[in-house]
């Protein structure tokens, strides 16, 4: 039984579910925004042309078809459809609440006219029409429950493992409808994505990994070398591990690709696949109705848009779209942290930080209230002045040891305050004003960090661009980076013990370093992997 009723809020103008994520790299408004549609804007190579809904001829099928190739044509058309969108009103949390009250009393029949009433008000709900195809299993109406979990998955239920494991459809199990159901599922969930992925090798061939993870259910493409292709692998496989645990408590039950463009590909494939005009203004993109993770590098821009992977497919498991600011603070609180010695994650600030407290020491940081109403559009509107902002809330909450506790509180508090306020409330047991004074004392409180390097500061002595996995020099102004041995074409992949895998990682390494102290580099030239000692110096005019 789905006891936690949530629906999708698309009538309230908050998250956008057609919307993609994408990271934001450097405050700049202009940034080009992403349109999706779940099912829809699909790419041709990844589309399944052979399965149509025959919804307008369903009594008039041949009845020498076998019935589960008639129930998997109707449930394909049904998964690859956009997810339903239900309507809203203040009463529906009261006869939620009455729903599963009388369901937990055992009163099924009552039940099940409480869940009936609610589908009058709020057809499109799919969480209810799941309760009911529960309710009709309990009281024994098998064929009645399967054709009501049917209706369930066409108006947009998607947490399959829940279906799989729930005692309350124990009397359905080996219904064919059910049976069909799960397959369908997993068949279209599979071959999309393995049709994607074979579209991928068939245009750019073997110059690319290519590697499924079952585990993770990923399909990877990059032009990386083999020893960044495996580091992004463990990056991605931590993350996953850390955020099922911690954050979502389940893990993708999608499919998706992850393609990391060789560095001749990159216009192509963010122009052509992406429409994305200038692609050096983006880093990284994920396109949830594609279910397509493109980034540029390995360093923050993966970790953000993986977070947005891990993110939407728990929205779709529990039927919400979270508000924009939620999403890409906390895909922004991913861009940067350290594993410590305990095997726990510990967000460190990166440049988004001396922003959020400039901004708050200047007193124009948007009050939460306002801030947790934005709908999307206005959201990146001024995504210059948000993402700082929503990455340091997010921060905060992991500071105190909220962070878990705080998505747990907004996804049980969403249909009643898809903003967030409440959660914050529930959580601090505070009023959301005085949350966010405490968070703008510790913003304050804990100072601005080194992340620039300006002309005579520490410096290594190269000028660079971003590699996919590093850093690759284009010029070198340093004495001693030239009598070190580096080389234009050179490509930095760590500063002493430190990954750099993208420049703004590169500048927080060196930012915070001494003129005359000597570091560790090490670079990739060709196949090679070379560390070599450089004394830093100080910055010289270019």
């Amino acid at each position: 039984m789905r006891r936690d009723a949530h629906r999708d809020p698309g009538s309230r103008g908050r998250a956008d579910p057609d919307r993609a994520g994408t990271r934001d790299p450097d405050g700049d408004d202009s940034r080009p925004r992403f349109t999706v549609n779940a099912a829809v804007n699909v790419d041709p190579a990844a589309s399944i042309e052979s399965m149509r809904s025959p919804t307008t001829r369903i009594r008039s099928v041949d009845r020498s078809t076998p019935v589960l190739a008639v129930l998997f044509a109707l449930i394909a058309a049904f998964l690859i459809g956009n997810l339903a969108r239900g309507d809203d009103a203040d009463d529906a949390a009261a006869l939620e609440r009455r729903i599963v009250r009388t369901f937990a009393s055992g009163d099924h029949e009552a039940a099940l006219v409480l869940v009936d009433r609610y589908i009058a008000a709020w057809p499109d709900a799919p969480h209810m029409r799941y309760n009911r195809a529960c309710g009709l299993a309990l009281l024994g109406r098998s064929d009645e429950a399967a054709a009501a979990l049917m209706v369930a998955v066409e108006r947009g239920f998607r947490d399959f493992e829940v279906m799989r494991r729930d005692p309350d459809l124990a009397s359905i199990r080996e219904h064919p409808t059910f049976t069909a159901i799960l397959e369908a599922r997993r068949r279209i969930d599979r071959g999309t994505a393995d049709k994607q992925f074979d579209a991928w090798r068939r245009r750019y061939g073997e110059d690319y990994h290519y590697e499924t993870d079952e585990e993770h259910r990923l399909h990877f493409a990059t032009g990386l070398d083999a020893r960044a292709h495996a580091d992004m692998q463990q990056i991605i496989a931590r993350q996953a591990k850390q955020m099922s645990t911690r954050i979502f408590k389940s893990p993708p039950l999608d499919w998706c690709l992850v393609v990391v463009p060789s560095e001749n590909h990159v216009r192509e494939v963010f122009q052509r696949m992406l429409d994305v005009a200038d692609p050096a203004r983006t880093p990284g993109v994920y396109l949830h109705g594609k279910r397509l993770l493109v980034t540029r590098d390995i360093g923050e821009s993966l970790r953000h848009e993986f977070t947005h992977r891990m993110h939407w497919a728990d929205m779709d498991r529990l039927g919400q779209r979270h508000a924009m600011w939620v999403q890409e603070g906390l895909a922004s609180l991913y861009e940067e942290y350290v594993w410590t010695d305990d095997g726990r994650i510990r967000f460190v600030p990166n440049m988004r930080h001396n922003i959020a407290r400039r901004q708050v020491q200047a007193g124009i940081s948007l009050a939460w209230p306002k801030l947790f109403q934005l709908d999307t559009d206005a959201f990146f509107a001024g995504n210059a002045r948000f993402y700082p902002q929503v990455r340091s809330i997010f921060e905060f909450l992991a500071s105190v040891d909220l962070l878990e506790a705080w998505y747990r509180a907004y996804v049980e508090t969403f249909d009643r305050d898809p903003g967030g306020g409440r959660a914050f409330e529930t959580v601090f047991g505070l009023p959301v004003e005085q949350v966010e004074q405490r968070w703008k004392s510790w913003v304050l409180d804990r100072g601005a960090i080194d992340d620039r390097v300006e002309q005579g500061d520490a410096s290594i002595g190269v000028q660079g661009t971003d590699a996919g996995d590093g850093v690759r020099i284009e010029r070198i102004i340093g004495r001693n980076a030239r009598r070190a041995g580096l080389r234009r074409g050179d490509v930095i992949v760590r500063v002493d013990d430190q990954p750099v895998r993208a420049r703004g990682e590169l500048m927080l390494a060196i930012a915070s370093r001494d003129i005359g102290e000597t570091i560790r580099v090490e670079i990739r030239r060709r196949n090679q992997r070379l560390v070599i000692s450089v004394r830093l110096e100080a910055l010289r005019g270019s």
